[in-house]
C-alpha cells in the first residue's frame, strides 16, 4: 500500500479541528448486544466505508449535544483515502445512508453553519450517549485518539476495526499479561461471523496490534481443549503503520 499522503494530510485536519485530546468513547451496544447486531457489525456488513465514515464523526464530535460542522464530501473522501473520481459520490452515499438508519441527523449549528449530529447507535433516533451511561452505570469501549492520528483507520480495513473493538471490549479491565479468552457465547454477542474472526485477528497479528497465544484448558477427566488468548497491543497505536507492509490470509483461512 502506497502512503496516502493527501489523505493523512486531511485526516490531520479533522482530529486538530476537533480539539480532542482524550480517547474516543464508543457506548457498549456500539460493540456488543446480546439481542440484536451490535452497530459496529451492522455497519461494517454494510460497508466498511460507513463504519469509518461514522467512526470518525464520532472523533470529532467531542461534547454534548454531540455536534460537527457538515463537511464538503471533498473532504470526507479525502479523510478516508478514497479515489477522487468516485470518492466524493460514493462519501456522498456513506454520509445519506448514516442519515437514513438514523445514526446522524442533519442540524444547524450555534454558528448558523449546516452541521451532522450524533444520534443513539441503536438507530432508534434517540440521543447520543458519550459516556456509555447505562442505568447508572458508566460503560464504553474507548479508542485511543491515536487510532486516527497515527492512521490506523485508514490501514487497518473495516472488519479488523470492528474485531479490534470488540477486543478492547473483552480485555477492558483484564489484567492478564496473555489477555483474555473469547468464548463461543462472547463471540456471538459481537455479531462477527467466524471468517471475519480468522481474517481480521490474522490481519492485527501483522500489523503487530495484536498478541494471541494458545492454551490448553481442562483437566486430566474431560478432554483437554486448546483456546486462544487475545492480547491487544495498545503500544503499537501509539506508532504508525508500516505502509509498505501489506497483509494476505495464511493459506486455509
Amino acid at each position: 500500500m502506497e502512503v496516502p499522503s493527501e489523505a493523512i494530510e486531511a485526516l490531520d485536519r479533522a482530529t486538530a479541528r476537533s480539539k480532542r485530546k482524550s480517547s474516543v468513547n464508543f457506548p457498549i451496544a456500539y460493540v456488543k448486544r446480546g439481542d440484536v447486531l451490535p452497530t459496529a457489525a451492522w455497519l461494517v456488513q454494510s460497508h466498511e466505508l460507513r463504519l469509518k465514515m461514522h467512526m470518525t464523526f464520532v472523533m470529532q464530535a467531542t461534547a454534548a449535544p454531540y455536534t460537527l460542522p457538515d463537511r464538503p464530501t471533498q473532504s470526507l473522501a479525502r479523510w478516508l483515502n478514497l479515489p477522487p473520481a468516485s470518492g466524493p459520490r460514493r462519501a456522498n452515499d456513506a454520509k445519506k445512508w448514516l442519515i437514513e438508519r438514523k445514526l446522524v441527523t442533519r442540524t444547524t449549528l450555534d454558528d448558523g453553519k449546516p452541521g451532522l449530529l450524533l444520534l443513539n447507535p441503536d438507530g432508534s433516533g434517540g440521543s447520543w450517549n458519550g459516556t456509555g451511561a447505562s442505568q447508572g452505570t458508566e460503560r464504553w469501549v474507548g479508542l485511543p485518539l491515536n487510532f486516527w492520528s497515527n492512521y490506523w483507520i485508514l490501514r487497518l480495513s473495516g472488519r479488523s476495526i470492528a474485531v479490534l473493538m470488540a477486543l478492547l471490549e473483552l480485555n477492558g479491565g483484564s489484567k492478564h499479561l496473555d489477555g483474555e479468552f473469547m468464548d463461543g457465547h462472547r463471540k456471538r454477542q459481537y455479531g462477527l461471523s467466524d471468517d471475519t474472526w480468522t481474517r481480521s485477528t490474522q490481519e492485527l497479528e501483522h500489523h503487530k496490534l495484536l498478541r494471541t497465544t494458545p492454551v490448553y484448558w481442562g483437566d486430566d477427566e474431560y478432554e483437554r481443549r486448546k483456546r486462544n488468548r487475545y492480547f491487544v497491543v495498545r503500544e503499537t497505536l501509539e506508532t504508525t503503520p508500516d505502509w509498505s507492509s501489506d497483509w494476505t490470509p495464511r493459506t486455509g483461512s
